[in-house]
């Protein structure tokens, strides 16, 4: 069924990539060629970027929301549904119910308004750690293929393959024709990112993660659920409430979007205490708010 998706994915991705050079090969000869991509080296960054998603995302969709309000685009609707995709497992009808929300929130922008919108994403479950999207997968199949693709025919012989589809090249020439079809490919990146994530998962291939990313070997009890405060290598600091250092999951240091709303608390809470808006709530800013605030959420946060 996933393989059926990923074709179907893949088949949209080149629709809607406009000269895409399938099939333009005079043309393409023109043009200067370009030096074959770095395969494993992009397979490997699909996956770096996929550990880095719990992180990044819930800061992702709410800057671009944010721009939005000022310069509405389409695209950047879009950019908002792929930054979504990277970590949840969506629904069309789950993502139109999205779109309804963020689009109230142009007319009507307000922390209230961007909770409702993240209320409506934490409806999708959570892809598993380190999970690249079947959609993004077409996406950068169909892109390095194109890549290799120097002559644009639409197949890769045996000079535009890179050195390891070459060395298995009778295991994906499913016709036996000697050259690899954008199918065959799909099938053999796929193959690749099972081979490369697999490595990752077992310490075999490192990552190079921002600090306080959910790392490849941690427990899946620890990604799924909140780690107790009993037993965290970072203590509670004596002139902060205790919550801080329960939100602060990844003992950074700092609070991230990400983990407030992992335990459940209030975006409008988050947003009045990070002072740069950065996304992170350090101990500085979270005593600096609570020093000078007089506010019905500083008192709220004072004694919870």
């Amino acid at each position: 069924m996933r393989t059926a998706y990923f074709a179907s994915a893949v088949a949209l991705s080149v629709l809607l990539c406009p000269g895409s050079g399938f099939g333009q090969g005079n043309n393409v000869k023109e043009k200067k060629l370009k030096p074959p991509p770095d395969e494993f080296r992009a397979v490997l960054s699909a996956v770096e970027e996929a550990y880095k998603a719990p992180r990044e995302v819930d800061k992702d969709v709410l800057d671009e929301l944010r721009k939005q309000y000022r310069d509405p685009k389409p695209e950047r609707e879009a950019k908002i549904f792929r930054e979504i995709r990277r970590l949840y497992e969506t629904t069309p009808e789950l993502e139109q119910t999205i779109l309804t929300e963020i689009r109230r929130a142009y007319e009507q922008p307000s922390a209230e308004q961007e909770e409702r919108i993240f209320n409506s994403i934490r409806r999708a479950p959570q892809l598993p750690l380190g999970t690249v999207p079947i959609q993004a997968q077409a996406e950068l199949a169909e892109k390095l293929f194109r890549k290799l693709d120097q002559d644009g025919n639409g197949f890769l012989g045996s000079d535009e393959m890179s050195e390891l589809l070459h060395g298995q090249r009778a295991q994906w020439d499913k016709n036996r024709d000697g050259l690899v079809s954008f199918e065959e490919y799909g099938a053999y990146y796929q193959a690749q990112l099972k081979s490369v994530s697999e490595q990752v998962a077992s310490g075999e291939l490192p990552l190079k993660l921002p600090k306080g990313t959910v790392s490849p070997d941690a427990a899946p009890s620890r990604i799924e659920e909140p780690r107790p405060i009993d037993g965290r290598p970072a203590k509670p600091l004596p002139d902060l409430p205790r919550w801080f250092a329960e939100c602060d999951l990844d003992a950074d240091g700092q609070v991230g979007l990400h983990e407030w709303r992992k335990l459940g608390h209030a975006i409008k809470e988050f947003l009045v205490m990070d002072g740069n808006k950065d996304g992170f709530l350090e101990a500085s800013e979270l005593r600096a708010f609570l020093a000078d605030s007089s506010s019905t959420i500083a008192s709220k946060l004072r004694s919870r």
